[in-house]
């Protein structure tokens, strides 16, 4: 091989340019650049407002429903016109008489069979009576009107109560005196109160 011995050469050669890199060198990387406080103030207030409201929402679940409110109106009485506490007067009044009527005549013969309470004329009579007191009390009622003025209303209320014990006490065999009494004192003021 040409003039050097042993295959060797020393020499020098000459300046060769660089050899290319297969990749361009990537970029330098800018400085890192920090997250302002004021992106981290918002987040960890979202964060504390979210969790605040699920906190709300799990005691408002978990909460019982309060009790219902019940608003009671008492209505105020009825006022009625002149003309119709005067229909409701003499409506009451002439019922009142009616009534009595009936009622005493469907007592007498059962007085009239009192000492023996258990003849036939006695159960008659007391069958007779229970029918008439039933039916006139109901019609007394129907008959005394809301608009009725109380010195009358309020006594036939007790005239029919005590009716009704008289009754109580023909069908039981009990003594009838002071409920007849008690009945006939309350349609006494009825009566005065008609009269006026």
């Amino acid at each position: 091989m040409g003039g050097f011995p042993g295959g060797t050469y020393t020499g020098v050669l000459p300046p060769q340019p660089p050899q290319p890199t297969p990749y361009p060198a990537p970029p330098v990387a800018p400085p890192a650049n920090r997250t302002p406080k004021s992106v981290w103030v918002i987040s960890g207030s979202a964060v504390v407002l979210a969790v605040a409201a699920v906190a709300m929402g799990v005691l408002a679940w978990t909460r019982p429903d309060p009790a219902p409110v019940t608003t009671t109106v008492t209505p105020a009485a009825p006022v009625y016109s002149a003309e119709q506490v005067s229909a409701a007067r003499d409506e009451a009044c002439a019922a009142s008489k009616s009534v009595v009527s009936a009622v005493y005549e469907a007592s007498v013969p059962l007085v009239a069979a009192l000492p023996n309470r258990d003849s036939p004329e006695y159960k008659a009579a007391l069958a007779n009576e229970q029918s008439v007191v039933l039916v006139e009390m109901e019609y007394l009622r129907l008959h005394t009107p809301p608009a009725t003025p109380r010195e009358i209303a309020d006594p036939m209320g007790d005239y029919i109560d005590a009716t009704y014990a008289v009754l109580a006490a023909d069908t039981s065999g009990q003594d009838r005196n002071l409920p007849a009494q008690q009945g006939q004192t309350a349609m006494d003021k009825v009566h005065a109160a008609c009269q006026k």
